[in-house]
Order: structure tokens, then sequence, then C-alpha cells
């Protein structure tokens, strides 16, 4: 059955990844930090990083002394823009079967439900921006704070 909540991890990391880069504005953070801050696989971390780029959300510099950056203004930023570059549009599909390939019912028992609690969650995503968790002071394993 599908879930509720379609994020990506790929989309978590995304969301994660630029509020850190907020946060952190005016400092470079290698794959490595961002990586570690989360709990999170480097390789993953590093391919969401490339998408982000791709994006125009985040600058790289390679080489020593290099890593990531933000590329945009955090007060522009929502939580529903991140979604949208890592996984797309959502598909509106309202049947917890996966576009009721098992249903055989008429009318779905969940369609009214769904489709709010989707509408619910894009307007929230899209009214945070990353600015609204700048203060959050995430904390970067080996590095002062």
């Amino acid at each position: 059955m599908s879930q509720l909540l379609k994020i990506s991890e790929a989309a978590s990391i995304a969301m994660h990844a630029l509020i850190l880069l907020a946060e952190k504005q005016g400092h470079q953070l290698s794959n490595s930090m961002i990586a570690a801050a989360f709990n999170i696989s480097a390789n993953h971390s590093s391919k969401v990083m490339q998408r982000l780029i791709k994006s125009g959300f985040v600058n790289a510099v390679r080489g020593p002394g290099g890593g990531y950056s933000l590329a945009v203004d955090p007060e522009k930023v929502s939580l529903l823009d991140i979604y949208r570059s890592v996984d797309g549009e959502p598909d509106g599909s309202t049947c917890l079967f996966g576009k009721g390939k098992h249903c055989s019912l008429d009318t779905c028992l969940f369609r009214e439900l769904i489709s709010d609690t989707e509408k619910l969650i894009q307007k929230h995503l899209g009214s945070v921006t990353l600015a609204h968790y700048m203060d959050q002071d995430i904390s970067l394993p080996g590095t002062e704070k």
C-alpha cells in the first residue's frame, strides 16, 4: 500500500542539508560533514548534493578547503521547492493500493481524507522556508559550534 506522506529519503536529505547550509551560511561544508551531521550515507548525500547543485540551490567548490554552500536566499526557498526539485510534483494519487489496482469499490473509502491531507501537507511545506530553521544550531561532528 502507498504511504500517506510520500517524501523520499533523498528529498528528506535535501531538506536537511539545505537547512544546515542555511544555518552555516558563509562556510563551506564538505559532503562528509553533511553526512555526519545527519548520520547518513556519504554516497547518498553526495548524489543528493549533485541534484541540489543542478537545481541551483547549492554552490560547490572542489579541492582542499572546498565544499558546499547555499546559493539561494533562505527566505525565498520553501520546503516544497526542495521537495519538487528532488521528487518532482506530487502525483495526486489518493488510492492506498496505488491507483486502484486491487480495489473493486466504485467509491474510494479514503479519497477525500487523503486528498485533504495531501493539500494540507503541500500548504505547510510551501509556507515554511529555510530561514524558519536557521536558529537550529546544528552541531557538526569534529568541529566547534
